[in-house]
């Protein structure tokens, strides 16, 4: 899994830097040069250049080859997508930058559900004891013979000094700790500011062009057009509105509608992880000790757990509108939701399994009840998107006609 994240990273990474245009051919040069390297530890003359390259390819019917080719044809598909990617990037990176300013007040918020629990050892029980390196003076009541009453005492040079917990609060034990942690803070943060764009650029992308002409921007239209004659203009602006044959207008309509109601749910499934999820979690996990340990967790392990247990949380409450989006192309229909419920319910259960951090059956209860919520509110969005999409699809031949 790691490697084909990785593998995925490289290509945006290629596709952002080197460009749609010049993508297919470098990746051609790069497999030549692999290509003459393998050839010549062989003992064989090397290719020497594309040319020659690609008629040995095509002749040995490479399937790398035949992959670099797919690449020259979807290239204006590539240069759309790269202009949404650095929309996206553009956003994420405004969203990380006021992340990481407020990574403090955000680092408080998060640590609050672990600070508010109890230490576990009895408050009595001194946890250290402080030697004074010097004589402190303080000012204190004293209850003396005529009653309470305002005294200046001094505590003389290696007093010890109890050392009690008032709550549990996670430690750092690294320098560059608190780096990281504001880093992973921001870098969530950053994610769940730039979501609405990020669904938007994606909608804006599945809708993309059926023609080459769909992709150019407001400059480069206006300039093309005058390069036309009257009949070729009427065809083109034809081209310019088409879309592609999947992705009909009447389909994306109700996208922009669920894009908001996407963003309410990964924050309600945030709210519901802080609120009840997250403390009961705590609760559970450090009182497995009793008071026989004093659980000082440390910060960077801590804020992991929390922001992905967050995360994958959220995550999961888009769940009513993953199925409003099967339903919305024929994947599955409101009425093979509701007929498969118990198919359902042992997903899910197991979906809480894996999601919650304890073994304890509360825990679980309490992330497969609201998903269970979800699911029935998933039916009831996937019967409004049902009727829509067989009308949308009985309309596909007459919109994509081209």
């Amino acid at each position: 899994m790691t490697e084909i994240i990785s593998i995925a990273l490289l290509a945006l990474v290629a596709l952002l830097v080197i460009g749609p245009r010049r993508l297919p051919e470098s990746v051609e040069a790069l497999w030549l040069a692999l290509t003459d390297f393998r050839r010549v530890q062989r003992g064989q003359p090397p290719l020497g250049n594309l040319y020659n390259a690609r008629r040995y390819w095509i002749s040995a019917k490479n399937n790398v080859y035949a992959g670099i080719q797919i690449l020259y044809q979807v290239t204006a598909h590539l240069e759309e997508l790269r202009r949404r990617l650095f929309y996206v990037l553009i956003a994420f990176g405004l969203g990380f930058g006021v992340a990481f300013f407020f990574a403090q007040p955000l680092l408080g918020f998060i640590i609050r559900p672990v600070r508010i629990i109890a230490p576990t050892t009895v408050t009595q029980i001194p946890i250290n004891n402080y030697a004074l390196a010097e004589d402190v003076q303080i000012t204190t009541n004293v209850i003396g013979a005529s009653g309470a009453m305002s005294q200046t005492i001094t505590l003389p040079k290696g007093t010890l000094l109890p050392l009690g917990l008032t709550n549990t609060t996670p430690i750092v034990l690294k320098p560059t700790e608190l780096f990281s942690v504001y880093v992973q803070i921001a870098l969530i943060a950053g994610f769940a500011v730039a979501l609405p764009v990020i669904l938007f650029e994606l909608v804006f992308f599945l809708r993309g062009p059926k023609y080459a002409v769909a992709a150019l921007n407001a400059a480069e239209w206006h300039a093309y057009q005058k390069t036309l004659a009257p009949e070729e203009l009427e065809e083109k602006i034809q081209e310019r509105a088409a879309v592609y044959e999947g992705l009909t207008a009447q389909e994306m309509r109700p996208m922009y509608f669920m894009l908001p109601v996407a963003f309410v749910l990964f924050i309600s499934g945030i709210v519901f992880t802080y609120f009840l999820l997250l403390p009961n979690a705590l609760d559970f996990l450090f009182s497995l000790g009793g008071s026989l340990v004093q659980p000082l967790p440390s910060l960077e392990e801590y804020i992991g757990f929390a922001l992905a247990l967050i995360f994958w949380v959220g995550l999961a409450f888009e769940l009513p509108l993953i199925m409003f989006f099967l339903a919305r192309f024929n994947i599955m229909s409101a009425r093979q939701f509701a007929q498969q419920w118990r198919y359902a319910v042992i997903i899910i259960v197991i979906a809480a399994a894996v999601i919650t951090p304890t073994v304890d059956v509360f825990n679980m209860t309490l992330v497969a009840l609201p998903m269970l919520g979800l699911y029935l509110l998933g039916i009831g969005f996937a019967w409004l998107a049902r009727p829509r999409a067989a009308a949308a699809v009985k309309q596909l031949p007459a919109n994509t006609k081209s």
